[in-house]
């Protein structure tokens, strides 16, 4: 084998690797359809975890309660927040003070 294959190979096998874990954990007693994943934000952020229940806000968008903080948050992915509906869900994503959304980057149920 020439010396551009064998380097092709090992750098193949070392991403394959090293993929997993860049990659969010995944409780193994979930099952895929419980956790949902959004692209991650583009800014520099920092991420935060919350956690509540999706509900439908005042305006008829979800927001997730959080009812130890008697708070809620607008969330910025309403198509990955509706699969959460009326559900006790963590939400991880970065936090927009100033307007109170959530921007969404991971969301999975809530286990009691």
């Amino acid at each position: 084998m020439n010396k551009l294959k064998c380097a092709s190979l090992l750098l193949a096998g070392g991403l394959a690797i090293t993929l997993p874990g860049l990659l969010p954990a995944q409780d193994p007693g979930q099952s895929p359809r419980s956790q949902e994943q959004s692209q991650a934000p583009d800014n520099q952020s920092t991420m935060n975890t919350f956690a509540g229940k999706v509900t439908k806000g005042q305006n008829g968008s979800l927001v997730l309660e959080d009812v130890t903080k008697s708070s809620s948050y607008s969330l910025d992915n309403q198509k990955l927040a509706k699969k959460f509906e009326r559900k006790a869900a963590v939400d991880t994503g970065t936090l927009d003070a100033s307007n109170n959304i959530i921007g969404i980057y991971y969301v999975g149920y809530l286990k009691n």
